[in-house]
């Protein structure tokens, strides 16, 4: 089963304007052990939203955020970091074929089970995460990815988080998990322009450095 996910080769995985932007080495030393970890690499089977994996989501977020911190003056190292594992939740809450092979169904487990509503996935999933990236990668402890992991789902938990890097991730999250949606059939289709034109597109272009 390894070889259906797991590869050392990462860059082929990460999109091509990651790879081309010049702060993609900077922040590729922060985050490589963690994309070559056997753990981390499941995440390619994990849906997010509409046609996107966890992992591909990982990581656009990880390098957004990381360039938003190089602008608003934040630690890039910890951005990057707690970008990267704000959604190491340690089950999928969708399913996927290739996940019932994968150490026996662990993974699946949570889509089997009923939640009453504050229990759910969308309630859960950063306490989850912040405490499953500590049992796989506990050296990278620190306060500041702790809680910006933890409090990233910000206002749906009503904690914001402490420090301005996890302000930095909870934003790019937000845009990015609208920005994954698939069509006006889900949101309409003026508003995801607007949040195109309007958000998103400033961004990548400080990120491209146009």
């Amino acid at each position: 089963m390894k070889s259906k996910y797991y590869d050392t080769d990462v860059l082929s995985y990460i999109d091509h304007t990651i790879l081309l932007n010049p702060f993609f080495d900077e922040w590729f030393k922060y985050v490589e052990e963690i994309l070559l970890s056997d753990e981390f690499q499941k995440r390619k089977l994990f849906p997010h939203h509409h046609n996107i994996s966890v992992w591909d989501h990982s990581i656009l977020v990880s390098f957004r955020a990381f360039i938003m911190a190089k602008i608003f003056n934040a630690n890039v190292r910890n951005t990057a970091i707690a970008g990267l594992l704000h959604d190491f939740y340690p089950w999928s809450w969708q399913y996927n074929k290739d996940l019932e092979d994968l150490d026996e169904g662990i993974y699946l487990s949570e889509v089997y089970t009923k939640h009453p509503l504050f229990k759910m996935h969308g309630f859960t999933h950063a306490s989850a995460a912040a405490e499953n990236y500590v049992k796989y990668f506990p050296h990278l402890e620190d306060k500041i990815i702790t809680d910006s992991i933890k409090r990233h789902m910000f206002p749906l938990n009503i904690i914001p988080p402490r420090y301005k890097e996890g302000f930095i991730i909870t934003m790019v999250d937000k845009i990015d998990s609208v920005h994954e949606l698939p069509s006006p059939t889900v949101i309409p289709g003026k508003i995801k322009r607007g949040i195109n034109n309007k958000v998103i597109i400033p961004i990548l272009d400080k990120v491209n450095f146009k």
